[in-house]
């Protein structure tokens, strides 16, 4: 019996201790839940596009050939910016979407031509980032395949794409 009550508690506290440990786990991948509303949120904001106000500016001094910003506002808020940068070998598409004024999604795409300002593409490259109270939760990179949240440049991509959103809203509503 005593046997049996040993077994039940080792049993009850490792259950107890893997459900917490894998919380931060979870955190740091974005819960389904998370991941599921972003997705709803983006899917909402393209479905709303042509009902947006539409402004479009010049990107200058983030990239070596220029680019363009458009930025798309529901009233006050802006929703979606898509910015391209343009380069010799190359150009990069980036969309920011945006919740109640956070970052919620960045879907970012580049190309690189076959010859330099060819214009013909030869490859690309996507990745998608999803954003939940200014964290990084999850990154989806080129092929489907989730980057971990242990590698390096994960913290990286969180800082990079929240200062340059928040770049990109400054620009959009000058």
């Amino acid at each position: 019996m005593k046997k049996i009550v040993a077994l039940l508690a080792v049993s009850l506290i490792s259950g107890y201790t893997s459900v917490f440990m894998l919380q931060p786990v979870l955190g740091a991948h974005g819960s389904p839940d998370a991941i599921e509303t972003i997705r709803s949120r983006y899917a909402a904001i393209n479905k709303n596009l042509q009902r947006y106000r539409k402004v479009k500016k010049e990107l200058e001094g983030y990239s070596a050939e220029g680019g363009s910003l458009e930025a798309y506002f529901d009233g006050d808020s802006i929703r979606k910016i898509v910015a391209t940068h343009y380069g010799e070998s190359g150009r990069a598409l980036e969309e920011f979407y945006f919740w109640d004024d956070q970052l919620i999604f960045v879907f970012r795409k580049d190309f690189q031509y076959d010859k330099p300002l060819s214009g013909r593409v030869s490859s690309s490259k996507e990745n998608r980032f999803y954003f939940d109270k200014n964290m990084l939760i999850r990154w989806i990179g080129d092929g489907g395949k989730q980057v971990s949240s242990n590698q390096s440049e994960y913290g990286e991509k969180q800082r990079e794409y929240l200062e340059s959103s928040q770049q990109l809203l400054k620009l959009a509503r000058s």
